[in-house]
């Protein structure tokens, strides 16, 4: 019997390696610079799992905030089939920001 791969299985390697490489290394809070690792982080991601095993549609949402002591909540509500989609969320921080990525997979 074959276990089934969970959309973490898929992705968690992913996200990872493209959040260390795009934005582990940035030093600052530069706000203008935000919507271009945001663009990067989602862009690569979502390159690199299309290529996944399990033929899904995939969803990628990225949050970058600077850290200066304000709070954040985020929620997302979605409909749909509990056996085969999935939500995966990725949390990094370095010394001046936070990165908070969501992928959601939904089976074809």
């Amino acid at each position: 019997m074959s276990e089934k791969m969970t959309l973490a299985d898929e992705c968690q390697d992913v996200v990872r390696d493209v959040v260390n490489r795009i934005f582990m290394p940035e030093a600052t809070y530069q706000h203008n610079r935000v919507p271009q690792l945001v663009q990067q982080i989602t862009d690569l991601v979502l390159q690199r799992i299309q290529h996944s095993a399990v033929p899904r549609k995939y969803i990628a949402h990225c949050a970058v905030l600077q850290k200066n002591g304000a709070g954040f909540h985020a929620l997302s509500a979605c409909s749909w089939n509990s056996n085969s989609d999935g939500v995966f969320v990725y949390k990094a921080e370095n010394k001046a920001m936070i990165c908070v990525l969501t992928i959601y997979g939904v089976t074809m």
